[in-house]
């Protein structure tokens, strides 16, 4: 028999009958059930492991047409070994950029990061030591016949051991009762390590841009800005992100020199850095961008996962906001991006790694993202941060990095 259950995105109070893991409820309500928010059945979790994850924006893509949601999910079901806890932690490893080695580690950090994971299901194993526990309190009874009491503080213990297995029970009753919505979730299994993205922003690379407000302050300490590109022209001081005139002082610019040159500066001349890649990145084509830096300072950009030739040490406080997107003070970009995100105060990845795992899926906003590109819609942040201006009619189109199949399917 399958086991499946049903999630919502929920911001909301606490559903009665499930349980909130961030900003997910998970499992039946009992009570106050409505439409809103729309419960979906997650992936069957006897056939691998499932991580459930919230997309704030509302734009995960579904089987349904013009229908979208708010949650997706990851699992091992098409992995070598789905239920193994290898596996669980290589897809952790592998979707967050992580590098537990087991699976408790990897599904605290699920939990504490608001992804809820069936790791912690197979834990009632454990109960069964438990009950091998009550042999050895055949001591007690040793010493004198009223300690047969003790036995019936046993029966508490079975009651605990059971309650676990009673919150699995209703399991079955799932089937039933997500009917009203299962139409719709059965088919959502098809959200999958590999989704689709929900579209791209195209810019004219000489007047369009996005305007950030309050804008983005990379500080002194940790960050990553990241995301896919696409240039239709050249690479010639094309911009990134950054301002388009030399004050305000203090701000990051960050943009292509050429084709194997991506350039950082603090604006108004307070110093910068620049990072060789060992081949020319190609226009007409998708390419993932990271740039990272750790807490020490240490500092590089990664196309499609391969660091550059060299890391800098950059320990400058870039202390006023950068509040342009596509444009620094010597250039425009030509072409399209998607999944922008920055995030700061966190370095996403380590940049003292040679290679990164390209995401393959929708990003999604992490406790210190200060701004969330998905593609979807101009002016929308979905880190919820930004105000976003739309300068000179930025498009929104369909134009994407993949489609599933094209990688690896669930």
């Amino acid at each position: 028999m399958s086991t499946l259950k049903p999630f919502a995105y929920n911001t909301g109070a606490q559903i009665l009958g499930t349980i909130q893991v961030g900003s997910l409820a998970v499992g039946i309500p009992t009570s106050g059930f409505t439409n809103n928010p729309i419960f979906w059945n997650g992936p069957d979790e006897d056939l691998g492991y499932v991580i459930a994850y919230p997309v704030s924006g509302g734009t995960h893509p579904t089987p349904i047409t013009g229908v979208t949601a708010y949650l997706g999910f990851l699992g091992t079901k098409n992995m070598t070994n789905p239920l193994s806890e290898a596996t669980f932690v290589e897809l952790i490893n592998n979707s967050f950029n992580q590098s537990f080695i087991n699976g408790n580690d990897a599904s605290a950090w699920l939990t504490n990061n608001g992804y809820w994971n069936s790791w912690i299901l197979p834990t009632p194993t454990p109960t069964q030591t438990s009950t091998v526990t009550p042999t050895n309190t055949v001591t007690p009874t040793k010493t004198s016949t009223p300690t047969v009491t003790p036995t019936n503080t046993q029966t508490p213990t079975v009651t605990p051991s059971l309650s676990p297995t009673t919150t699995r029970t209703p399991t079955p009753t799932r089937t039933p009762v997500t009917p009203t919505p299962t139409a719709t979730p059965t088919l959502t299994p098809s959200p999958t390590p590999y989704q689709t993205l929900a579209g791209s922003l195209l810019f004219n690379g000489s007047s369009q841009t996005l305007g950030l407000s309050p804008g983005v302050t990379f500080g002194a300490g940790t960050f990553t800005l990241e995301g896919w590109f696409y240039n239709t022209s050249n690479f010639t001081t094309r911009g990134i992100i950054g301002s388009p005139v030399s004050s305000p002082t203090g701000c990051m610019n960050l943009y292509f020199a050429d084709n194997t040159t991506i350039t950082s500066d603090k604006n108004g001349g307070g110093g910068s850095f620049s990072y060789t890649m060992a081949t020319p990145i190609s226009i007409n084509q998708w390419h993932y961008l990271i740039y990272n830096r750790n807490a020490d300072g240490t500092t590089a950009i990664y196309i499609d996962g391969v660091r550059c030739t060299a890391t800098s040490v950059d320990t400058l406080n870039y202390n006023t906001a950068t509040d342009t997107i596509s444009r620094y003070y010597g250039g425009y970009w030509p072409g399209y991006w998607t999944n922008m995100r920055m995030t700061i105060g966190t370095a996403v990845y380590n940049s003292n790694l040679t290679t990164q795992v390209t995401p393959r899926g929708p990003l999604t906003s992490l406790g210190n993202t200060k701004y969330l590109m998905l593609g979807a819609v101009v002016t929308t942040d979905t880190s919820g941060t930004q105000t976003v201006t739309n300068n000179n009619s930025v498009t929104q189109t369909s134009v994407k990095p993949f489609t599933p199949p094209a990688n690896p399917p669930y």
